[in-house]
């Protein structure tokens, strides 16, 4: 289905990380760090938007070499990767943390909740591990109570998937602008700093039609950003209402799809 989409009409390209940038070992390879910078030399633009902190996605986006601007946290924080200077920051509304905290309470979920430089979560359970796996950072102990002192930009609530699957319309009735992730994972940021929200505005800055915008994404929260882009790639490996969306499907995240997508971009431009 790749070899369908015409490829040299795109003008930016937006990738998710985990489950589509980053590996099966949630790590970004070799491979697609090379990939990302052989398509920003064209001068077609390489966003990244992830649910990763700031630090993180710093991390990949220098590794990469990438001169654009990044969105981390789900679509709350925009920065600019070469003069590490933040351009968007939305945190979470009062109210919004205080429902979404109760619901993890009450649905007996695994929180965490992050800063624009912290992570916290209540104690040792499976979300501080599942931070460990694809942030590569420690979380810190934290007291929920302490939730409506800080400046939170998202929060994360883990059940198993199964229960997840039960669970899951409960929580976007109550919360409406929660998304599901990852099978396990659901997640909230505020209702106007969605990563649609981010790319629409970066690609604003860019003066790119967002008709012309190649995306990849696997998670239920990148439904919305890839139906409303020209281009919009599924992870082999994505959950089933992406691929609903998506035009054409990539290899998994297992086989460096991200990677070959690239690549071809980059081909379908004239590169060597």
């Amino acid at each position: 289905m790749l070899d369908q989409l015409d490829l040299s009409a795109v003008r930016a390209v937006a990738l998710d990380v985990d489950g589509t940038l980053a590996g099966a070992d949630a790590q970004v390879s070799e491979r697609s760090i090379a990939a990302m910078r052989a398509v920003a030399a064209l001068d077609i633009p390489v966003i990244l938007l992830t649910g990763r902190t700031r630090r993180n996605a710093l991390d990949i986006a220098r590794r990469a070499g990438l001169p654009h601007v990044a969105i981390a946290c789900n679509g709350a924080l925009v920065f600019d990767p070469v003069t590490d200077e933040d351009l968007m920051v939305n945190p979470m509304s009062q109210a919004d943390k205080q429902v979404f905290a109760q619901l993890a309470d009450e649905l007996d979920m695994d929180l965490t909740w992050w800063t624009k430089d912290r992570m916290f979560v209540a104690g040792e359970g499976p979300i501080r591990e599942t931070i460990r796996v694809l942030n590569g950072e420690e979380a810190e102990i934290g007291d929920p109570a302490e939730l409506g002192e800080l400046v939170v930009m998202k929060m994360m609530a883990w059940a198993p998937s199964d229960r997840m699957d039960v669970i899951a319309d409960e929580i976007h009735r109550r919360l409406p602008n929660t998304q599901r992730s990852m099978d396990s994972l659901m997640e909230a940021v505020d209702a106007e700093s969605t990563k649609w929200h981010a790319l629409e505005w970066v690609l604003g800055r860019y003066g790119v039609d967002p008709a012309s915008v190649l995306g990849a994404g696997d998670g239920g929260n990148d439904v919305v950003w890839l139906s409303r882009i020209g281009f919009p790639v599924a992870m082999g490996n994505a959950r089933p209402e992406v691929h609903r969306v998506a035009r054409a499907v990539a290899l998994s995240n297992a086989e460096d799809g991200a990677a070959d997508l690239l690549e071809r971009l980059a081909t379908a431009h004239g590169a060597r």
